[in-house]
């Protein structure tokens, strides 16, 4: 499944690269006249170089993170974050079905709340929305978590979310963004893969000219 789901990855990346190429290739034949068999060779290889080193970087670099992090990075299905007070969050995926991806807050092993859909975290409280997918749409319930006692208070519709407690339907972020913004490591990981991806495109041009000139 994994490695499926790679292959599907890249050949999207591959259409992107070309989609980028292409009209890259055709500026650089317009405007230059020097070499321009070799400068439009390049162009059209500098995307697919770029995106498939900053594929591959981020790839290497999130698999190595999340075992050194335990937070697991989401390309093989499996994510976590740690929330307040020894509670966690775990979603297992499938990303052929997507639409319902949910996920557990758990503590000591334990399922507390299940098919979390929405979270945010405010101090001690964790605040939430959770979807039962065997039914309709618009039948989401609402819960907050104070994991310093433990208590658990649950709504069973929107309108008695709001009128109970508006604070929670306020901010709350999709789960796969959160898992994203609560691992450190993911914005310098990027950062560090784009600039080696760029990296290798200036050596790219840099060997070749060299030897061409």
């Amino acid at each position: 499944m994994i490695l499926l789901g790679i292959i599907i990855q890249l050949i999207v990346f591959t259409l992107l690269a070309i989609v980028i190429a292409l009209p890259l290739v055709g500026i650089v034949c317009w405007r230059n006249k020097k070499n321009k068999k070799r400068n439009a060779i390049l162009t059209f290889i500098s995307p697919f170089v770029f995106i498939y080193t900053f594929y591959f970087g981020c790839m290497i670099g999130g698999f190595t993170c999340s075992s050194v992090f335990g937070t697991g990075c989401g390309i093989d299905g499996y994510y976590h974050a740690t929330l307040p007070n020894g509670y966690e969050l775990e979603t297992i995926s499938d990303d052929f079905d997507r639409e319902y991806f949910t996920g557990y807050i758990r503590k000591d092993g334990k399922d507390v709340i299940e098919w979390v859909t929405k979270i945010k975290v405010s101090g001690d409280s964790i605040y939430g929305e959770r979807y039962f997918v065997n039914e309709a749409p618009g039948s989401e319930y609402y819960f907050v978590i104070d994991t310093k006692s433990g208590i658990i208070t649950q709504y069973k519709s929107f309108r008695e979310a709001n009128k109970n407690d508006p604070t929670l339907l306020t901010g709350l972020t999709h789960l796969e963004a959160f898992y994203y913004k609560s691992w450190s490591w993911v914005i310098p990981l990027g950062s560090i893969a784009f600039i080696i991806s760029l990296g290798v495109v200036f050596l790219l041009w840099f060997i070749v000219g060299k030897i061409s000139a």
